[in-house]
């Protein structure tokens, strides 16, 4: 899988969520949804393993980066990419 962008959060939410599922295995007989919560497990660890995790910024002024070649500060400042929170309407 390619293209996958989480914040750190929601990596978290993620991890919260297959921890769940694997509490699930030991209290499960039935070897049908067992199977299948295996497979949300697999599915779930797999966008992990592929996801590329951005910080996230209040603002855009909150990144430090100047206008004058900001695709240049900003590669250096953030690698791969930075995810801006809405501010209020703006």
């Amino acid at each position: 899988m390619k293209g996958i962008y989480l914040t750190q959060e929601s990596k978290q939410e993620i991890e919260a969520k297959i921890a769940e599922l694997e509490d699930k295995f030991l209290l499960i007989s039935d070897s049908l949804t067992s199977m299948e919560n295996q497979g949300k497990v697999d599915m779930l660890k797999e966008i992990l393993s592929s996801a590329t995790i951005l910080p996230v910024e209040e603002s855009w002024y909150d990144t430090n980066i100047s206008a004058v070649q900001p695709e240049q500060k900003l590669g250096k400042t953030y690698p791969n990419g930075v995810i801006i929170q809405q501010q209020n309407g703006k």
